[in-house]
């Protein structure tokens, strides 16, 4: 049965989440770090959880700070920020015991599993999930959903951020590929037009690990259809077991 978790996270801020507890109690877990403008019950995230807690594997879901039940601010937010978060989640999970920690993101979210599995020796496997690589790319894309609201504020996908957010996102992790050490499953939508099939396809080329990557025929961003839904779980699953 989930069960209400909280730790602190970047700056002290407690943050919120949901442990599927491990029904085999093998020391594994999966972590979700979730994409801009979401929270831990966006629904890949949820039912990624819920699938595999079926499965009979443990996960854990929680909040960004600033996001659904987290405390601080969402509109300070900072991919340095994010990745400390994910990183006291990583480290909440090996403090309870988990040795085979997993980390899944989506879209953003992916891009700070791979910052924080460049660094955490802790991250044992990656299962990224239309990852966002190159930001930059995505900004171009979606220019008509950034709005400036007042002062230093801005709008982005209607959620109120710092205009120094958008210049701290504006960026790439091509050079991170050659430091993560851990293997890495990419799961991409073949018709996702928010982060570029090509980017990933770039980034997944430079990796030297162990890797795997799948392209979803027809698959949107947001794995909207459940057949396209089913592929990212089942790969998913199959890649945690594995690795």
């Amino acid at each position: 049965m989930p069960v209400k978790i909280s730790f602190a996270g970047h700056d002290g801020n407690i943050l919120s989440g949901i442990l599927h507890k491990n029904k085999k109690d093998d020391g594994s877990i999966v972590i979700s770090a979730h994409g801009f403008g979401t929270d831990k019950n966006y629904w890949i995230i949820k039912e990624l959880s819920k699938y595999l807690d079926k499965q009979k594997i443990g996960s854990m879901r929680f909040d960004f700070t600033g996001v659904g039940d987290s405390e601080g601010r969402v509109e300070d937010s900072t991919i340095e920020q994010m990745v400390d978060d994910l990183n006291s989640a990583v480290r909440y999970a090996k403090e309870r015991g988990y040795k085979k920690i997993t980390v899944t993101g989506h879209s953003l979210g992916g891009m700070v599993a791979i910052l924080a599995a460049a660094l955490n020796k802790d991250i044992h496997a990656l299962a990224l999930m239309a990852p966002a690589v190159d930001i930059r790319h995505a900004i171009k894309k979606r220019a008509d959903t950034y709005k400036h609201v007042e002062g230093d504020m801005a709008e982005v996908a209607k959620v109120r951020v710092r205009r120094e957010f958008i210049k701290n996102i504006s960026r790439h992790v091509y050079n991170e590929a050659k430091k993560i050490k851990s293997p890495v499953l990419i799961v991409h939508g073949g018709a996702d037009k928010s982060t570029g099939i090509e980017n990933t396809k770039k980034f997944f080329r430079k990796l030297k690990t162990k890797k795997k990557l799948v392209i979803v025929k027809n698959a949107n961003h947001h794995f909207s259809k459940k057949s396209h839904l089913g592929v990212l779980l089942r790969e998913a699953r199959d890649w945690v077991k594995n690795v």
